[in-house]
């Protein structure tokens, strides 16, 4: 998931009106992670990224590893420096090394 800025202007978007959306992918059957990339109203060149997970997935590890961030096992935060459109490439990239521990 995600939301751009141009949304977010566009519906007077305050911090914190998107907290709990990254928990909505976990309610769907056979998901373990979720990921929400939001960008910064104000940097144009920083993209919030919020994990979650069920189980044993690590969303720390994988926050760690790929966008700087940190957490615990089950939630999550990173930042990307750059585009959305960037951190979602390098997520699709990241996430496919760990398609073994999301089964």
């Amino acid at each position: 998931m995600y939301l751009k800025r141009k949304d977010l202007k566009k519906f007077d978007f305050k911090k914190g009106d998107s907290e709990g959306i990254v928990n909505y992918g976990l309610s769907l059957k056979n998901i373990i992670f979720s990921v929400i990339f939001i960008e910064d109203i104000e940097n144009q060149n920083k993209v919030k990224i919020s994990f979650r997970s069920h189980g044993n997935f690590s969303c720390n590890e994988f926050a760690n590893t790929y966008f700087n961030g940190g957490g615990h096992i089950n939630a999550a935060g990173g930042i990307h420096n750059g585009s959305i459109e960037e951190a979602i490439i390098k997520f699709k990239t990241a996430v496919n090394n760990y398609k073994n521990k999301l089964k």
